[in-house]
């Protein structure tokens, strides 16, 4: 079989915060037309007149034999099951991302107590303290600044002891900090298994595609359109009727 890549297909928009369907229309199609005709393809009264190897000569990727014929085949159950890890890891993704963000509200909820005590303690006796604990500033404008502020905040508390902020206190303070670390390290983990199941499914749902191709271009040489006798074999191998078959 020919490692011709096939024409690439466009995936379909997904909306944000959903999982992608497992294959695109396009993709679902070409799978489906491949296994109809490689099985049609390996139907006994056809299987001999394809095969292009002669007696003694030594088998190529261009030549047709029922070995390439089922590789053909086997490609477009790896696809399928590449797409059914495509939608896994991305419904994992999305998972994800909702972990991150009760991660994110769970260590907000901890520094806004640590502020709030730190007014209770310092804002008439010492409010220039205040700035320290990030009071008058945006914590969570971006990651970086928030996991910062949460290791300042939590530094601070070992030695400004304020009110109810208790070493049990900060340990929740401490895990919420490392909770929210962890799960942006998940997401990225989780992102690239997508991703890279995304890639490996297309191609080989490409390369499934070319080997429909291949076959297609030995029946429409072994029963040409000019014959009309071979129209309803060259129907069942999806061939022009009035033409040669051009892809």
């Amino acid at each position: 079989m020919p490692d011709t890549p096939a024409t690439p297909t466009t995936p379909e928009p997904t909306a944000p915060g959903t999982t992608p369907l497992p294959l695109n229309e396009a993709q679902l199609a070409s799978l489906t037309k491949t296994e109809e005709i490689c099985r049609i393809a390996l139907k006994s009264d056809y299987l001999a007149a394809l095969i292009t190897l002669e007696e003694g000569e030594v088998a190529s990727d261009d030549h047709v034999t029922e070995a390439g014929i089922k590789a053909v085949l086997l490609l477009c159950d790896q696809a399928r099951g590449k797409a059914s890890a495509a939608v896994g890891a991305t419904g994992g993704k999305v998972h994800t991302t909702l972990e991150e963000a009760k991660a994110k509200a769970a260590l907000l909820t901890e520094l806004h107590f640590c502020q709030a005590r730190a007014r209770q303690k310092h804002f008439s006796k010492n409010p220039a303290v205040l700035a320290d604990y990030g009071i008058g500033h945006h914590l969570d404008d971006s990651r970086a600044l928030l996991e910062g502020w949460a290791q300042t905040i939590y530094d601070l508390t070992e030695t400004d002891i304020l009110p109810k902020v208790t070493p049990a206190k900060r340990a929740v303070l401490k895990a919420a900090l490392d909770s929210y670390k962890d799960a942006q390290t998940e997401q990225t983990g989780t992102i690239g298994i997508a991703s890279g199941a995304r890639l490996t499914r297309d191609t080989l749902v490409n390369k499934a595609t070319a080997g429909r191709l291949w076959l297609q271009f030995a029946a429409d040489a072994e029963w040409p359109y000019a014959d009309p006798a071979n129209t309803p074999i060259r129907r069942e191998f999806q061939l022009p009727a009035t033409r040669a078959f051009i892809g």
